[in-house]
């Protein structure tokens, strides 16, 4: 019988509970062990209790790519997988209308009485009609968060033998996910510490095309893309895609996403002095080369700094990212910064938990209208 490996991930308050989808195999397990200890009987349907390996019977992990590939054979196998981490072995609700009663069909189906539409554990997520297999879905999702960098779709395409135009469309929905699961929520609180920051995204000018270099710098910001981050010490981050950088959208950022009663600390941003007084501040000036205060060591923006230089990791392997989808990629920088204790098994999981209510369609990704909707 294989070793039951002990799970030691915490992750604040959001933390996902892995037992979800086993629980119940557990228990029966649990009152297995007690009835035989307590009777000493064993029937015969208990003696193949026995032969089975329990981490294979109430496990949902993974420890690597290869353990997806093996584990996986089918896309049914899948569709069993996500059953059991989402539904529990029940009745599921139906997504049209909530208080139908549900009748099961074959093959995974189910009818809503209500409706008469069916639907299944692939309905209403961003699974739902792909064509790609699904176990090339869940290596993608794990290997976008356990990647240090980020993934080039063109990468993907020939790792996985799909197109790339499918990689990209794939990854956008991934990344969408990613930041409805962890981003656009508030930081900090009383008593907390919340660095903000701003960065300018985007490669230089002696790089680009000289017709594509005249275009840029007409534009407000020339070829970068503003970004603002708000994180907690010891917490989470958020990161969100701006227009611009001026006084009032940098203090409505930090006022939407930052509680009351923080600590705030900053660069020396003159935007920041008009911040109502809802926060302690403190800040360091950048400008004259300064990155930590010397009366208080404690007040700098270095773990600010930190995940610019870990989103910039993940933007670096992609040729080019256009405003309107830079807010996707910020989200993917958010979710592995937010589930850094997690193992990439768990945090796989935490993702696959959430795809309930994630859909969306390839025309909001092309026209960056799925941005709106995780901010709204």
């Amino acid at each position: 019988m294989a070793q039951t490996r002990r799970r030691k991930t915490k992750y604040h308050y959001r933390m996902p509970d892995l037992s979800v989808g086993y629980q119940a195999a557990l228990n029966s397990f649990k009152k297995f062990l007690k009835e035989l200890y307590t009777n000493g009987s064993i029937t015969s349907e208990k003696k193949q209790i026995l032969n089975i390996n329990i981490i294979d019977a109430i496990g949902t992990g993974f420890e690597s790519i290869e353990d997806i590939e093996d584990r996986f054979q089918s896309n049914e196998e899948c569709k069993e997988f996500l059953e059991d981490l989402l539904w529990e072995n029940k009745i599921p609700s139906s997504p049209y209308a909530p208080s139908s009663k549900v009748y099961k069909c074959r093959d995974g189906w189910y009818k809503c009485k209500n409706t008469g539409k069916e639907f299944n554990i692939l309905t209403g997520t961003l699974f739902q009609g792909t064509k790609i297999e699904l176990k090339i879905w869940f290596k993608l999702i794990y290997r976008m968060y356990s990647t240090k960098g980020g993934v080039a779709s063109v990468l993907v395409a020939d790792n996985y033998e799909i197109t790339q135009a499918s990689a990209w469309y794939m990854q956008q929905k991934i990344g969408y996910l990613m930041g409805l699961i962890e981003n656009f929520h508030k930081v900090g609180g009383e008593g907390e510490i919340v660095e903000t920051d701003e960065y300018y995204d985007g490669g230089s000018y002696k790089n680009m095309h000289y017709d594509k270099k005249l275009k840029a710098k007409k534009e407000l910001y020339g070829n970068k893309k503003p970004l603002q981050c708000c994180v907690e010490r010891n917490g989470n981050a958020v990161i969100r895609a701006i227009s611009d950088t001026t006084e009032g959208t940098i203090n409505g950022g930090i006022l939407k996403y930052t509680k009351q009663g923080s600590t705030l600390y900053t660069d020396d941003n003159p935007s920041y002095k008009k911040l109502p007084p809802l926060y302690k501040r403190g800040s360091v000036v950048h400008s004259k080369g300064n990155y930590v205060d010397k009366d208080n060591p404690n007040i700098h923006t270095n773990n600010a700094e930190s995940l610019w230089s870990t989103h910039k990791k993940t933007v670096e392997p992609h040729v080019h990212i256009s405003k309107k989808h830079e807010q996707n990629y910020a989200n993917r920088t958010v979710f592995r910064f937010n589930a850094r204790k997690m193992t990439s098994e768990d945090a796989t999981i935490w993702f696959l938990q959430n795809i309930q209510g994630s859909k969306i369609t390839r025309k909001e990704i092309i026209e960056g209208r799925h941005n709106l909707r995780q901010a709204a």
